[in-house]
């Protein structure tokens, strides 16, 4: 037979529970609550009071986490006594949750001077485990050392100390779940299924989610609250670390940028560099915002690498980021600022601009393209990011069109990115005999062909058709895998070449099955120099979920 413990991992906990004078605050009506989430699938349920319990148990041997909410002065105690236990426990608790907050320690309840007693006493009389329920890590940490089974983040946002938290704390999960022996129960400010899902894969033992399931008045009040409130118009904070800069400013709704800096990434020096820059450019656009009375409604940050979805850590990254693998940014970022925090590739981030604010407003399903050092891009399919397993959707420049042919910065040979790229574009001039200055940058250079293109310089123009070529298969490709409405290309490479697209679309007519019927559309992008920066907004925008109660 399966332990309380064992029943409970990667369970969802309904919390079955009903203020004071709620017309809900009924034994009925929690029984009937509990009874319609265990027929649905859930896996325990938290309750409060021995009657409401003892209602259920004659139902069920599903594992309740038994609570006992008493009031004193206006402040709130969950089970603060060995009585109120004991109370529990006979009717049926198959665990006794507390209050083991630094509020709740040493206070006189009745004869028990600590909470640490209380579990002591509770394992040794009741024979029950103890679920502790806390607001930051320390308590945590002293919870587990005093003895309690369980330890949750209830109380995160409920007590002096956490008080103005108004979203689940991710970084607190994490650390929780990476420091503590003792199984970690996410609860609080979790509102939607993908909060729960991405609460599981954090490392929390099972899910609790109470008033977004079970309080028929707080779910009527949000969604009112979402028909009008202001804060639904609040702009986000979108930011862009690329190797060079990290952009960050305020982006509305409609795309709009205001505030914009850059700051150097640094990145030469590692990630406590980068981290550094990152905490800078949004520390100046958040001070902007407050001079203008602005709360943003979230944090969305794009980044180079590959981007654990679950987690918001970076999978992979280049050397052009060194020591940024494995950095759990979104955790970074929601612990310094207290904000609802995404993190998005950065060619993915570029996608989501075009999709919300650019020339993907009208189209269902594209592929979206991105030239310049290398060749980012994104898959759109029926207005849905396409990421994949671990965040490697639409990596279009590393599709092989030249078997053994020139070496990849990813280690094989032929790809897309090798033919078209800043790199490819000087080869290719200096093939045409092009001559250039020794002394500027690659990224100088670039600019100096791209200027002498546009007076009509033959090598630079010859140069720029060759990459057209070769970006004509890569694209011809993507229309016989995906079929999509559209592509569309951008890029700093790119940038002010005003036939360049059109040569594109021409020869991928020439070399696509039936393309003459088919009539490819290769499209120019419509997001400019924030591409990223709109687009990581978007991510905050996408789930207005992480606001407000739950």
């Amino acid at each position: 037979m399966q332990t309380t413990k064992e029943r409970l991992k990667g369970a969802l906990v309904v919390s079955c529970q009903a203020s004071p004078g709620n017309p809900m605050d009924n034994t009925e009506a929690i029984r009937r609550m509990a009874l319609a989430a265990l027929e649905n699938g859930a896996g325990g349920l938290r309750v409060n009071s021995p009657e409401h319990i003892a209602a259920i148990r004659l139902h069920t041997d599903i594992p309740i986490i038994g609570i006992q909410k008493r009031y004193r002065n206006g402040d709130l105690f969950i089970t603060p006594d060995f009585e109120s236990a004991a109370g529990l426990a006979t009717a049926g608790a198959s665990i006794i949750a507390l209050d083991c907050t630094r509020r709740a320690n040493g206070h006189t309840w009745s004869h028990e001077t600590s909470w640490q007693l209380l579990i002591q006493r509770i394992h040794r009389e009741l024979n029950l485990p103890v679920m502790a329920d806390v607001a930051t890590l320390d308590e945590a940490q002293a919870a587990a050392a005093a003895g309690a089974d369980f330890v949750g983040t209830t109380l995160n946002g409920y007590t002096e100390e956490t008080r103005g938290i108004r979203s689940f704390d991710w970084s607190l999960l994490a650390a929780m779940a990476d420091q503590l022996l003792v199984p970690v129960v996410a609860e609080g400010h979790i509102c939607w299924p993908e909060q729960a899902q991405r609460a599981i894969s954090t490392g929390a033992w099972c899910v609790v989610v109470g008033s977004a399931i079970t309080r028929p008045g707080s779910i009527t009040a949000r969604f009112v609250r979402a028909m009008h409130r202001e804060q639904e118009k609040s702009p986000a904070i979108g930011v862009d670390i690329g190797g060079t800069a990290i952009k960050a400013a305020m982006v509305g709704r409609d795309g709009e940028v205001r505030f914009p800096v850059r700051v150097p990434t640094d990145a030469g020096k590692g990630r406590t560099a980068i981290s550094a820059s990152l905490l800078q450019a949004i520390t100046q656009v958040l001070a902007t915002a407050r001079e203008n009375n602005i709360v943003p409604a979230g944090l969305g940050i794009a980044s180079a690498g590959s981007i654990e979805a679950s987690t918001g850590s970076i999978f992979a990254a280049t050397d052009n980021l060194p020591g940024w693998t494995g950095f759990n940014l979104r955790g970074f970022a929601e612990e310094h600022f207290q904000l609802p925090t995404y993190v998005v590739n950065d060619a993915h981030a570029a996608v989501l601009a075009e999709l919300h604010f650019g020339a993907g407003r009208t189209l269902s399903d594209f592929v979206a393209i991105t030239v310049g050092t290398g060749i980012g891009g994104g898959i759109v399919c029926n207005r849905r990011l396409l990421t994949g397993q671990h965040g490697f959707a639409g990596t279009i420049g590393h599709q092989t069109i030249r078997v053994g042919g020139e070496l990849c910065n990813c280690g094989r040979r032929g790809c897309l990115e090798a033919y078209v790229s800043t790199c490819a574009l000087l080869r290719e001039y200096k093939t045409l005999n092009g001559m250039l200055d020794s002394t500027l940058d690659s990224a100088a250079q670039a600019l100096e062909i791209s200027r002498l293109a546009g007076e009509g310089d033959p090598a630079a123009g010859g140069a720029y058709s060759v990459l057209a070529e070769y970006l004509a298969e890569g694209v011809a490709n993507i229309f016989n895998i995906l079929d999509p409405e559209a592509v569309l290309i951008s890029g700093g490479l790119i940038a002010g070449q005003a036939d360049f697209i059109a040569q594109v679309e021409r020869r991928i007519r020439e070399i696509l099955h039936f393309g003459e019927k088919r009539r490819p559309l290769v499209m120019a992008a419509q997001a400019g120099q924030f591409a990223g920066v709109q687009g990581a907004a978007a991510m905050a925008f996408a789930p207005s979920y992480e606001q407000g109660d739950c």
